[in-house]
């Protein structure tokens, strides 16, 4: 059983864009359920960039669209961000650069027990 959920694995922040949906529903993260996890980054972003880490409650069932409207801000990740920090997890969960900047980005979620 694997400990991390990679969610960026060096993207690049130079432009606009959001990641797949990831289905939370393996341990230790099972899908939310009021856990929480450690999100760590390798580096903050850089040049002004922006990350928002998002969250969905949508069911297993019914992976969430791009623009649905369920999505909603976990947490923003900028220059002044800690590099390491705890959430609470949702169903589904993604990034977003909201913000372009420059070089690239690696955040993780390592799953608590």
């Amino acid at each position: 059983m694997s400990m991390l959920q990679s969610l960026m694995a060096a993207v690049s922040l130079t432009a606009l864009a959001k990641g797949p949906a990831v289905l939370l529903n393996v341990t230790p993260f099972e899908g939310g359920r009021r856990r929480n996890a450690l999100l760590d980054m390798d580096a903050t972003p850089a040049g002004g960039g922006v990350i928002t880490i998002e969250g969905s409650t949508n069911d297993i069932h019914t992976t969430p669209g791009a623009s649905d409207a369920s999505w909603t801000t976990v947490v923003v990740l900028n220059a002044a961000s800690p590099l390491e920090q705890e959430i609470q997890l949702p169903q589904w969960i993604r990034y977003n650069i909201t913000t372009i900047g420059t070089g690239t980005a690696t955040v993780r979620l390592n799953g608590v027990q």
